[in-house]
């Protein structure tokens, strides 16, 4: 028994060597384009939040994935400080993206931030920071100081920390509710934008099945908006809620949605049929046609190209949604206050997690679509199957609506022969146009 623990303490540090640790050596992920998918480090701070979104994870089941016991001001910043000087004892310079129930409503979001700028500071990797935040701090002129003050000190020093607004827009508000029942209105909307537009501040709202006849009515406002803030038209990025509780009726009004959407971008951008896709890849619109492109590893999320850390207790998971405690893979082995080794917590679901293929998952091996499928989450198969890589249906349905909708809408723009040229994926969208199309 004891020589089998070994062999797997040594097959996990084996495999974060040669995936991860070795692309963060001196940064040779910027060098070596193999690495390019095992270059980021997700710090997860804390499951608190001020809001109760309706399909949010941490919100119903934050006492797995980030236990309150776990999740102390002191310990949490203590670990930082461990981490830290791991990384600067190995040289390892990771891109670094921090997570959190909400990383500003914290004591001590604004200082752990900091110490990772100073951290990048002193060892002169003047990579970005990227941080999702529900900008709720908006409400609030003291805190919207403390967030300029370390925006600032970041670019003074060269480091650009990027902002991620999870806002789900005027008309979906409703599916994030405030703990303390605070009410969003147009004066903070505006305060918003007016945020988003000087520290170039792009939004991430989630397409959820609840208010989804709402949501090109809601697109078209953050449109008006972007226009009245003179703000980019395209900086906004589309991800529906893949979670079970869609209806026929709600999948329904999801593909309609999406169609209104690619219409609107046909008609608002005075540009060439034989240009369109190009210009659409180069802007990124609005993750609704990364259907057409290869992203080198088998899911469509970033889970299989990010270690995903909790700093409460320095444990990784497979991601900060499946982090319940059969999916942890590893832990730092603290001693004396310095990292001296690794835990093997699953090595099995380790080599997994990050190595399969959603193309294979069960339903997926034999599904038309597989091709041009983002993929569903993990994290969400397991609340609702128990199990992490079993398909959840009714989201299988959602995903062939998404792809449904933007290929119908662009072969009826009669862009389908520009995509066909333009895109890889010929033969499945092929096999789409003749066995799929709706008549």
């Amino acid at each position: 028994m004891e020589k089998m623990i070994l062999e797997n303490e040594e097959l996990t540090k084996n495999f974060l060597k040669r995936q991860f640790f070795d692309a963060w050596k001196n940064k040779t992920w910027e060098k070596d384009e193999k690495y390019l998918n095992s270059a980021s480090l997700e710090l997860q701070v804390s499951g608190t939040c001020d809001l109760k979104c309706k399909y949010c994870y941490y919100a119903k089941y934050s006492k797995d994935l980030y236990p309150a016991e776990i999740s102390k001001k002191s310990l949490v910043l203590n670990n930082l400080d461990i981490l830290l000087s791991w990384l600067e004892k190995n040289s390892y310079h990771p891109k670094i993206e921090i997570f959190s129930g909400e990383l500003f409503v914290l004591s001590h979001g604004i200082e752990f931030l900091k110490r990772i700028i100073d951290w990048q500071i002193r060892n002169k990797n003047f990579e970005q920071i990227v941080i999702p935040t529900n900008m709720t701090f908006i409400f609030d002129d003291d805190k919207i100081n403390q967030v300029e003050e370390v925006l600032e000190y970041a670019n003074k020093n060269g480091i650009k920390i990027y902002l991620s607004a999870s806002v789900d827009g005027k008309y979906c508000d409703d599916n994030r509710p405030f703990i303390n029942g605070k009410v969003r209105d147009d004066a903070y909307y505006d305060k918003l934008f007016a945020f988003a537009k000087k520290w170039n501040i792009s939004f991430h709202p989630m397409i959820y099945s609840e208010n989804i006849e709402k949501w090109l009515d809601n697109f078209l406002w953050f449109q008006d908006m972007f226009k009245k803030f003179d703000i980019p038209f395209y900086s906004l990025y589309l991800l529906e809620v893949r979670n079970a509780e869609w209806t026929k009726k709600q999948i329904k009004e999801f593909y309609k949605f999406i169609r209104g959407v690619i219409n609107w971008i046909y008609t608002h951008i005075n540009i060439s049929p034989e240009e369109f896709p190009a210009y659409v890849f180069k802007h990124k619109l609005f993750n609704l046609f990364n259907i057409f492109s290869r992203i080198g590893r088998g899911l469509g999320c970033s889970m299989q190209s990010t270690i995903q850390l909790r700093m409460g207790d320095l444990t990784a998971s497979v991601c900060h949604r499946a982090a319940y405690k059969l999916q942890n893979l590893w832990k730092f082995k603290v001693e004396n206050n310095e990292i001296v080794d690794i835990e093997s917590l699953n090595h099995n679901l380790l080599i997994t997690s990050f190595s399969f293929d959603a193309k294979s998952l069960p339903m997926c091996e034999s599904c038309p679509i597989r091709e041009l499928c983002s993929s569903q989450c993990l994290g969400s198969m397991y609340e609702t199957n128990g199990e992490l890589f079993l398909p959840i249906p009714t989201v299988c349905a959602v995903e062939h609506a998404k792809v449904a909708a933007i290929l119908d809408e662009i072969i009826d723009l009669d862009l389908y022969d520009h995509f066909y040229k333009f895109t890889a994926k010929k033969d499945s969208l092929t096999l789409y146009r003749k066995y799929f199309r709706r008549n």
